[in-house]
């Protein structure tokens, strides 16, 4: 691993198009290119408005982005604690494997500390074996028999309608 001078810092609202970027990159990552529907204007209201719902921080090396993590509150009634919900992390390739992925999940972990959180969670692909073992390595235990669930906007709205 390389020796970086990785700098984690918030993002800002002038990150709005950079944020729409990684988000880009991700989901080209993740192979779910055909879901992307971000816009600028959603993200501004979800990352900048009061209270803001959703906290976006990049990671730079030489003052330059190359990887990102947005995250946001939840609460475990079984622990009867706050938590954070990690829902994108994303190094660029070229940065992979030198330490930049792992500073980010070191912030999550610092702000998780300082508000007595009981964990911090996060989906992975089952078939990303390098994100995996990533994970793995950072202390994550990958759940097993625990399954996603999930209403898109067509679900939600044919459900309400009921």
């Amino acid at each position: 691993m390389a020796n970086l001078d990785i700098k984690i810092r918030e993002a800002e609202l002038a990150d709005l198009e950079l944020i729409l970027t990684f988000i880009a990159q991700k989901s080209e990552f993740d192979g779910s290119k055909t879901f992307f529907a971000a816009t600028a204007e959603r993200l501004q209201q979800a990352l900048f408005s009061q209270p803001a719902l959703v906290r976006v921080v990049f990671a730079e090396v030489a003052g330059t982005a190359v990887g990102f993590a947005m995250f946001y509150a939840t609460y475990s009634s079984l622990l009867t604690q706050p938590c954070l919900w990690l829902d994108d992390l994303f190094v660029q390739a070229p940065m992979r494997g030198m330490g930049v992925g792992t500073a980010l999940l070191k912030h999550l972990a610092e702000i998780a500390e300082s508000k007595n959180c009981g964990r911090i969670e996060w989906t992975v692909n089952a078939k990303n074996a390098p994100g995996v073992a990533f994970y793995q390595k950072q202390g994550a235990r990958i759940l097993e028999n625990i399954r996603v669930c999930r209403l898109d906007e067509n679900a939600i709205a044919q459900l309400a309608s009921k």
